[in-house]
């Protein structure tokens, strides 16, 4: 765990891919693409089953840590339309009924108004205010720090850093990435079966990068 002080709301940076607000109790994900793999394999390419078993358990592990009353989904929640992982979804969502869980729409939401209400999401479109957060799926583009911008969240982007070693080593690591011309902080994907994508940061901005059970700060 790293804590940040973000425009003076307190979060702490997980290596589970994940940022918990001890204030609010909120822990704040993006990017699980539950039902991919059965959508790749709904087009025929054989891929085998347990893709979000280890999600699951991060999952439960930040619940049973932390004790959330909310949890926020910023967007990809599940990746496209319902295929046999949804069930697993809504078997897992009942077990936590306790816990209320908001899901801000990504592009890849796309199930029907009534599947997310039976799993008993709270569904919210992108610049939804969450006590002084603004939570989005896309990254600001154009906005620039002002004093009226309010700082966001987001994801989409699978943020990831290449970091080298002797001899031609390199590894590609998964990362949070705090864009201070944006006042943005975009997470990580949190779903295993996901890519990691490139980025580039100005001087100015915080790389943190996820490193085993440890969240290292790189500039």
């Amino acid at each position: 765990m790293t804590p940040l002080n973000f425009y003076a709301i307190s979060l702490q940076l997980l290596p589970e891919k994940a940022i918990y607000r001890p204030e609010t109790r909120t822990l704040y994900l993006t990017d699980t693409h539950f039902g991919k793999a059965g959508t790749f394999r709904r087009g025929g390419v054989p891929l085998p089953g347990g893709h979000n078993r280890a999600d699951y358990d991060r999952l439960n592990r930040l619940i049973e840590t932390h004790g959330p009353k909310r949890m926020v989904f910023l967007g990809d929640l599940f990746h496209s339309f319902i295929n046999e992982e949804w069930q697993q979804f809504t078997e897992w969502r009942a077990a936590h009924s306790l816990i209320s869980m908001l899901l801000i729409e990504g592009n890849h939401d796309v199930l029907l108004p009534d599947d997310y209400l039976q799993a008993n999401l709270i569904v919210q479109p992108e610049g939804f205010e969450d006590d002084g957060l603004i939570l989005n799926h896309h990254p600001r583009n154009d906005e620039r720090a002002g004093p009226d911008l309010k700082p966001s969240l987001c994801g989409h982007i699978h943020p990831g850093v290449r970091l080298s070693g002797p001899g031609r080593q390199f590894e590609r690591l998964p990362c949070f990435w705090h864009s201070v011309s944006r006042k943005q902080l975009m997470l990580p994907a949190f779903g295993s079966f996901t890519g990691l994508g490139n980025i580039s940061p100005e001087n100015t901005d915080s790389i943190f990068v996820i490193a085993g059970e440890d969240v290292v700060q790189l500039q």
